[in-house]
């Protein structure tokens, strides 16, 4: 996804479909965003005003003209669309015959879906989806085909203690859970050392959450890489490469750790499994 942020010009239109605060960071690009949210708040949003917009709009009627965008994104925003099907329509509609969709979406029957869901009764997640069915419906709908993908992890930073700000919002499960102690900072660890620890060993995918699909126009040939990050950040959730931690990776109690060059977050380093960076 970054790459081909970086390859847009001023001129270009990208559309972040359920944008929240920001799923990716608006100031690092020189393209023009359009953030498309049912809830758009005020806070912490970033602006510039020749260039960023948000919307607050429904994803089944798109406010923008047809081919009008250059790169659609739907980060972690699909599983929370009831109205799929009309979603996918206009993503159709507004791309240009050349333009790019990225999509992330959790794997709706693996572990981490079924904890969040679980924890959070239900959380939004409206929508389950396997590879497969998510390719056929993107594909059908919209007449692109997938490109690429990867394979997303999951940091299991829903686990971390919620601040009291949200306290009142939180599922009493989750209440109780957190107050006993097995929801926090020090489950999350767990979480992360266990299931990776036995995804080495069993190669299995119990860290796994989900996966993040490229589409475009059929017969495109794209010179970009999309690796499969098995180190993934509690504080932010971006994933980094083995290689690149280790040099500043230090010893505690026994683990490796090591500072997310994103939001400097301490986190377990773990060495990856075949396929993964």
């Amino acid at each position: 996804m970054d790459e081909i942020l970086r390859s847009l010009e001023k001129n270009q239109v990208v559309l972040d479909l359920g944008c929240g605060k920001g799923s990716f960071q608006y100031s690092s690009y020189k393209c023009k965003v359009i953030g498309i949210d049912a809830h758009i708040g005020p806070n912490a949003l970033f602006t510039s005003s020749d260039r960023v917009l948000y919307v607050q709009a429904n994803s089944s009627a798109l406010p923008l003209q047809a081919k009008s965008v250059d790169f659609a994104i739907c980060n972690h925003s699909l599983e929370h669309i009831a109205q799929l099907n009309e979603a996918l329509d206009e993503l159709a509609r507004v791309l240009t015959p050349d333009g790019f969709l990225w999509i992330s979406v959790p794997n709706g029957y693996g572990v981490d879906d079924r904890l969040y869901r679980f924890l959070y009764v239900g959380g939004g997640h409206v929508n389950r989806f396997t590879f497969s069915g998510l390719k056929t419906a993107v594909e059908s709908k919209t007449g692109l085909a997938l490109l690429k993908f990867n394979i997303l992890t999951s940091s299991f930073i829903y686990c971390k203690r919620a601040p009291a700000s949200t306290w009142q919002y939180l599922p009493r499960r989750l209440k109780v859970l957190q107050a006993i102690g097995l929801v926090g900072p020090f489950a999350m660890l767990q979480l992360n050392a266990i299931f990776r620890w036995l995804d080495r060993l069993l190669h299995s995918s119990l860290s796994q959450y989900g996966w993040g699909f490229l589409f475009g126009r059929r017969g495109t040939t794209v010179d970009i890489s999309l690796p499969s990050f098995f180190n993934v950040c509690g504080g932010c959730g971006s994933g980094h490469a083995a290689t690149d931690l280790k040099p500043g990776a230090y010893r505690r109690w026994g683990f490796k750790f090591y500072r997310c060059p994103g939001c400097s977050e301490a986190n377990l380093l773990f060495d990856p499994p075949p396929g993964f960076d």
